[in-house]
């Protein structure tokens, strides 16, 4: 696994917390694509099948946690 870069790390953290690509893009102050990038590019960097893989892996790691993920 490539680490990723705080950007990547960022919008993967903002697409677990239900952010849609324009509302990261709009927090992060970069395009709708660039935010789509960071979300890809950071589930290729991870290995994941696809972008809620990605998640999923990113938490099981301790990279972040997901809002509202207690009981």
């Amino acid at each position: 696994m490539r680490p990723l870069d705080a950007n990547e790390l960022e919008a993967l953290k903002l697409f677990a917390n239900g952010r849609s690509a324009e509302e990261i893009a709009a927090e992060m102050n970069v395009s709708r694509s660039m935010a789509q990038h960071y979300v890809r590019v950071a589930a290729r960097k991870l290995g994941a099948r696809n972008r809620v893989h990605a998640v999923a892996l990113a938490v099981r790691m301790g990279m972040f946690e997901v809002a509202g993920g207690g009981n």
